[in-house]
């Protein structure tokens, strides 16, 4: 009785650990994208500064977020976000084509998403 009392406990601590991941990869990522959303309606309004700082912001949340998402997800999917927050900024900087930055921006925002549906518990992903 009691190795299955420990096996309940232990299975029951496993789903709340990975149900608490979930939720705050989502949480995290939907913040993310609401600031680079914001960001991107700033530069297509002609406010470069606006969106920069918006990214900026964005940029140095993801970076606080680097350790867990590096301990929890795969290596290769955060740098490619990094990557991409990169470009944005290079971009940003320069203040030349606001096309440019719309698809850097619909790339990162896609790659977000793409970070939380890898984690939600689904036949494709257990597969």
């Amino acid at each position: 009785m009691k190795r299955l009392l420990c096996s309940v406990i232990l299975i029951a601590t496993l789903v709340a650990g990975a149900s608490f991941h979930v939720w705050y990869l989502s949480h995290q990522t939907q913040s993310l994208s609401d600031q680079l959303i914001q960001a991107d309606e700033a530069v297509q309004h002609g406010d470069w500064d606006q969106g920069l700082e918006l990214t900026q912001q964005a940029w140095t949340q993801w970076e606080h977020l680097m350790f867990y998402l590096h301990t929890t997800l795969h290596h290769e999917d955060i740098d490619a976000v990094s990557t991409s927050f990169q470009e944005a900024l290079a971009v940003l900087e320069r203040k030349e084509q606001p096309g440019e930055h719309a698809a850097i921006n619909a790339r990162i925002l896609y790659q977000l998403e793409l970070l939380v549906e890898a984690e939600l518990p689904s036949l494709k992903n257990i597969l």
